[in-house]
């Protein structure tokens, strides 16, 4: 390997018609990118071709599933819904973690949005519009290139009741 950046890089030995052989590292680095920019971007449709046809979506804090493309891309379309309401609502990726062979990711970012009028009901709702951010943490499970499953963290009294106590 060459490590002077100066340098041109080294030929790569690949014949005609063949993909160059890429490491479990450079696969799964491109793999977290594609992934991080779909959401950020709230690019649903990408987001959405980096499942497996029977990949699943799980939030744990509810343990709703949703399994399928089509299920999965209703959930994501509500979360891209709520941020596209206000200005400046992306999310924050904070951390990304990666095992050694490519098969798990971990994600950790900051999630902004506003109350939507069909909140779920808690003891203080908060008012249609109020904006809210809450960490989130996606655990995903990878197999050959392609999410199966997402585990989603987050706190949902936090969520539930968001802006009751600490506005943002």
């Amino acid at each position: 390997m060459n490590s002077n950046p100066a340098s041109p890089p080294e030929p790569v030995n690949v014949k005609w018609g063949e993909a160059p052989e890429v490491s479990p590292k450079e696969a799964t680095a491109d793999f977290v990118h594609k992934f991080m920019r779909s959401i950020v971007q709230g690019d649903m449709e990408a987001l959405i071709n980096l499942f497996a046809p029977e990949g699943e979506w799980v939030i744990m804090a509810t343990g709703e599933k949703f399994k399928g493309p089509s299920r999965i891309h209703a959930l994501t379309s509500l979360s891209v819904v709520m941020r596209a309401q206000g200005a400046g609502l992306e999310p924050e990726p904070t951390s990304v973690f990666t095992d050694a062979d490519g098969t798990k990711i971990c994600l950790e970012y900051i999630y902004r949005g506003l109350v939507a009028k069909d909140w779920p009901k808690s003891s203080h709702p908060p008012a249609p519009g109020t904006k809210f951010e809450i960490p989130v943490t996606l655990i995903g499970e990878l197999q050959q290139g392609k999410l199966v499953k997402i585990r989603e963290y987050f706190d949902w009294l936090t969520l539930a009741e968001a802006g009751a106590k600490n506005p943002c």
